[in-house]
């Protein structure tokens, strides 16, 4: 198994509020991957995003001092970790004027020896599962206003995603004391790519253009720098972060 990450500013803003993880070799202390994509005033943002990274590695190690076998029960460890890091921004969000009201959203994913996947997330930054030379699915469903319309019927999918409101989402961590997060556990095969990434490159990207590339006889780290350069070409109205894992 192989993951690479990348996260950039894009072409309009001036500042990358987004923060990722992932493993660097098979010898890295925690294997999971991770998504940030922060929101708030002045740097308040990037504050969030990279508190909650920051926090959920520390969640982890605090386990692994105490002797917790982190690996035992994954899906409790991630929705355990997430409430976490929920609390770190909650209260980081509450020492400063400057940080009043920041959060981020965040998705956190696992693969065990088992060759389950297991992802905990808050907001609408999204993981898609691409398996052979099947058609690539959105395993996670966006915290979000349109996604509501969506759900209740009153808009399409189409409609979704050129919808003006389309950015503004429903949960998120750090804004509240508490945060509910969404899980999926799906199974995974070798082969399969899996892609965490912020809405600064599924906002640009289709997802018929995101499965093309994918799906090329390049390396990982062509597909990954191919999709980013491709959300920037056009137009590259946010930040760009993405992980890519190939199992």
């Amino acid at each position: 198994m192989r993951a690479l990450g990348k996260s950039v500013v894009g072409m309009c803003r001036t500042n990358n509020e987004d923060a990722i993880y992932f493993p660097k070799s098979k010898d890295s202390k925690y294997n999971v991957y991770i998504v940030a994509d922060g929101m708030g005033g002045c740097n308040a943002g990037e504050v969030a995003s990279s508190t909650a990274v920051k926090s959920f590695l520390e969640y982890l190690e605090q386990k692994r001092k105490v002797g917790t076998d982190a690996n035992r029960e994954i899906l409790d460890t991630l929705v355990e970790g997430v409430a976490y890091v929920n609390q770190k921004v909650y209260e980081k969000s509450q020492e400063s004027p400057d940080f009043w009201q920041m959060g981020t959203t965040f998705i956190v994913a696992a693969i065990d020896e088992n060759n389950k996947l297991y992802i905990v997330y808050v907001g609408d930054s999204r993981v898609y599962l691409l398996h052979g030379e099947e058609p690539i699915t959105q395993l996670t469903t966006d915290h979000s206003y349109v996604m509501e319309l969506v759900r209740t019927g009153n808009i399409s999918l189409e409609e979704a995603a050129v919808h003006p409101k389309r950015n503004l989402i429903t949960r998120a961590i750090g804004i509240r004391e508490t945060v509910e997060p969404d899980s999926v556990i799906v199974d995974v095969k070798e082969g399969d790519f899996i892609l965490l990434c912020s809405d600064g490159l599924s906002n640009m990207l289709t997802n018929l253009e995101i499965e093309s590339i994918l799906k090329e006889e390049i390396d990982l780290q062509q597909k990954v720098d191919k999709m980013i350069n491709l959300a920037n070409e056009k137009g590259g109205f946010d930040n760009i972060s993405l992980v890519l894992i190939e199992r």
